[in-house]
């Protein structure tokens, strides 16, 4: 299964030390064999003269009864948790390559190709402005975008305010607009490329891969495509 996901950009998480607790799992478990075989033994072995009472028998019974049903309940929780393991596998090779929304307003610029942000004006702003700064914060280019309202997806073309391209890196927005006549600052949410996904195990989510190394759960996804 490895190799399959390994072809559409996936890498499996922790499979070594899956393949170690399944391993010692096998070993340590007690079957329902294994409770009738010590249950024939203890028979076996006891004093004719002084037999098994039918209380603490049917007390064993009702033990193994309750193994054998907690094997049948963790063997459903495993197969459930496959399942869903292989379903969010599916979904996350869906998305390598593609460009997913981030929670933060800050995005990475690789040098070459636009870079994504949506901008959230509500009801409506005007006079709205996009400053856009680097990783240490300094200024490099402010633009005028005027009047907008709900999500406006926009694009960085990653010049700077004398029209220079920018160095490839991780790139900050934030807009200031006027609503209802009051100065507000508006949400914003950059983009980021997929590169790869590295699989959860079942409890853990899957973890998307972007350009520039930052990384974000599967199920922080709000958009993408």
């Amino acid at each position: 299964m490895s190799s399959i996901y390994e072809s559409i950009g996936l890498n499996t998480v922790e499979s070594n030390a899956a393949s170690q607790a399944n391993t010692k799992k096998s070993n340590d478990a007690l079957s329902q064999e294994d409770f009738l075989s010590l249950l024939t033994t203890q028979l076996s072995y006891q004093d004719p003269t002084q037999p098994v009472e039918n209380a603490e028998m049917v007390s064993q019974l009702a033990q193994l009864n309750m193994v054998d049903s907690l094997a049948t309940i963790n063997n459903s929780i495993d197969s459930l948790s496959s399942q869903l393991t292989s379903q969010q596998a599916l979904m996350a090779s869906s998305m390598v390559g593609t460009e997913v929304r981030l929670s933060s307003a800050t995005g990475y610029f690789d040098g070459v190709q636009s870079s994504q942000f949506v901008i959230d004006a509500g009801d409506g702003a005007e006079d709205m402005v996009l400053t856009i700064t680097n990783e240490a914060g300094a200024v490099v280019n402010t633009i005028n975008i005027g009047s907008g309202e709900g999500e406006l997806n926009l694009y960085w073309d990653g010049t700077d305010s004398s029209g220079e391209t920018v160095p490839p890196g991780d790139y900050t927005y934030s807009v200031n607009g006027r609503q209802n006549g009051v100065n507000n600052d508006l949400s914003v949410f950059a983009y980021g490329k997929v590169t790869s996904v590295t699989l959860g195990n079942g409890v853990n989510d899957s973890i998307l891969n972007l350009v520039g190394g930052g990384t974000m759960s599967v199920s922080e996804v709000k958009n993408f495509g």
